[in-house]
């Protein structure tokens, strides 16, 4: 029950906007994976926005999205006690500063490459700023809240690529699609293969398991805007679940 309590705990600070302050290196490797998680939320509710699917809620995870990210943000930039560290984290904010206006403005299908291309960099530049935590860290459990926050962003990117596909373009990011696909699980597989999983672990993880399988299948068929509010929730079922692992994991590190 403890261990409960704390996820709570956590994924009120982080999904509920309010953001707690940094005191350890498992809580900021949790946050900069989840500050990739963001971007992929962003762009996939960006794109439902266009495509008038769900589009006030998708509006409001939008805002949503872009308080919790810039509030996050603030917190790991105090945090950050390395050089190579801080260098990492003033690239991902000059680049937000590039992409933030882009998710401000009204959505527009031929904007539609320019947001992905500089939101697929503010990605790559939080996933840097993860690895250069993790690296220069000895915390036993680091590696498995940051390759569980990686798939906590695969949830989210399966579900912006299948959206892409859905607005029209399908031929560019059918590929990515899959790809994303088979990494979620080649990385789901490996974290429950690891030992250091505890029985609420190892549960939520099956449940990921089951959910993710409905989630393939729903996708199966041809991307389409009829089927896109249905993908949305699946994934966020399993965004949702990620977080919990995630949180768990941090939750054994600091018990260490």
């Amino acid at each position: 029950m403890r261990i409960l309590r704390w996820v709570a705990l956590s994924l009120a600070f982080i999904s509920g906007g309010a953001v707690a302050e940094i005191t350890s290196t498992e809580q900021v490797i949790n946050m900069a994976s989840n500050q990739s998680m963001l971007t992929q939320k962003m762009l996939k509710n960006y794109i439902l926005v266009g495509l008038s699917v769900r589009g006030r809620k998708a509006e409001q995870e939008l805002s949503v999205a872009i308080n919790e990210y810039e509030s996050v943000q603030t917190e790991i930039v105090a945090y950050a006690n390395t050089d190579a560290m801080r260098d990492s984290i003033r690239r991902a904010t000059e680049q937000w500063k590039v992409v933030k206006p882009l998710y401000q403005q009204t959505p527009d299908k031929a904007k539609a490459e320019q947001v992905r291309q500089q939101t697929e960099l503010l990605l790559q530049l939080w996933s840097s700023v993860t690895m250069e935590i993790v690296e220069g860290t000895d915390t036993r459990f680091g590696k498995l809240i940051s390759t569980a926050g990686f798939v906590r962003m695969l949830s989210q990117r399966v579900s912006s690529h299948y959206a892409l596909r859905a607005w029209g373009f399908n031929d560019r990011y059918s590929e990515a699609f899959m790809s994303s696909l088979q990494l979620f699980e080649q990385n789901r597989a490996e974290l429950e293969s690891s030992d250091l999983n505890n029985e609420q672990i190892k549960g939520e993880l099956s449940k990921i398991q089951r959910d993710f399988k409905r989630f393939k299948g729903l996708s199966d068929a041809d991307s389409n805007k009829a089927m896109l509010a249905l993908i949305a929730r699946s994934a966020e079922k399993i965004t949702n679940s990620m977080d919990k692992v995630t949180a768990m994991y941090m939750y054994q590190g600091l018990s260490f």
